[in-house]
């Protein structure tokens, strides 16, 4: 019988493209992550409103209430004005629709679109 040698592992090259896409994976989610967290403000600011039982209020109050909210979670993408107020079945909603572009690399960039709907009831 032959002896052969048997190679087992990943070679050089193969650990440069695996390493490749996980730096790849790790930059995009530093990246993306402040978006996500300033979505996730967003969205309490939102409810944190929804809760103060505002349903009867004039639109102008509600985007005060929104405006503070926002300025204390230092929230840059929207302002208060950017929030609309919709009619819904059975009362009223708090609404808010954006987007927002992160530079990558080069002339790359990521889009991103984001959209919550809160009822003030």
């Amino acid at each position: 019988m032959l002896n052969r040698r048997h190679q087992d592992g990943m070679t050089g090259a193969g650990w440069v493209i695996v390493l490749a896409i996980v730096l790849f994976f790790m930059f995009m989610l530093i990246k993306l992550t402040p978006a996500y967290l300033e979505y996730f403000s967003i969205k309490s600011s939102m409810a944190s409103v929804a809760e103060q039982n505002v349903g009867n209020s004039s639109t102008g109050e509600i985007r005060r209430l929104l405006a503070g909210r926002l300025n204390i979670n230092e929230v840059k993408s929207i302002k208060a004005s950017d929030a609309q107020v919709k009619d819904i079945t059975g009362g009223r909603a708090l609404y808010v629709k954006y987007e927002r572009r992160i530079p990558l690399f080069g002339n790359i960039s990521a889009l991103l679109e984001f959209e919550n709907e809160v009822p003030l009831n």
